[in-house]
């Protein structure tokens, strides 16, 4: 774990606790730079090509909630208003009243932030299967299996609740 020595961690010689915590962090952060880096020339962060996949997809036609956009992204309802805000403001989404309802918005992609997300997706796909690839499959699927399993433990905990 030669990446993790520059903050001070060796898991031979410290706590595999420790190995593990900051290997998924530094992992996450490794990985959100390499995305980062293909969206800034289109003006948008992960977070915000994140929220516009879960509305074009989850939202489709009838759009979106942004309580349920909230829950698959797991921010909350401020950072979330922020979030929508920014895209409502650069045109990749558009927000509805819920007919019978007017204190609820729905939130649909734009036909603008559909074509950008349909422009990025081959790149963006291409580059995390080239990510995924520097494991083999046996490694990807422990991997896989682990991070199911330890997210599904700290969701019964309630550790999720307290973010």
């Amino acid at each position: 774990m030669e990446p993790l020595r520059q903050f001070g961690v060796d898991i031979y010689k410290n706590s595999l606790l420790e190995g593990s915590i900051y290997g998924v962090a530094r992992t996450f952060t490794l990985i959100e730079k390499v995305i980062s880096d293909i969206l800034r020339p289109h003006n948008l962060t992960p977070a915000k090509f994140n929220a516009m996949m879960v509305i074009k997809h989850k939202g489709r036609d009838e759009g979106i909630s942004q309580i349920e956009i909230g829950r698959h992204l797991v921010v909350t309802a401020s950072n979330m208003t922020r979030l929508i805000d920014k895209l409502e403001k650069e045109g990749f989404i558009e927000r509805l009243n819920l007919k019978g309802d007017r204190r609820v918005n729905l939130v649909k992609i734009s036909q603008k932030g559909s074509d950008l997300l349909d422009q990025l997706w081959p790149g963006y796909y291409r580059k995390i299967q080239e990510l995924a690839k520097l494991l083999n499959q046996g490694e990807l699927s422990q991997l896989a299996h682990v991070l199911e399993k330890w997210c599904a433990k700290l969701s019964k905990s309630n550790f999720d609740n307290r973010v």
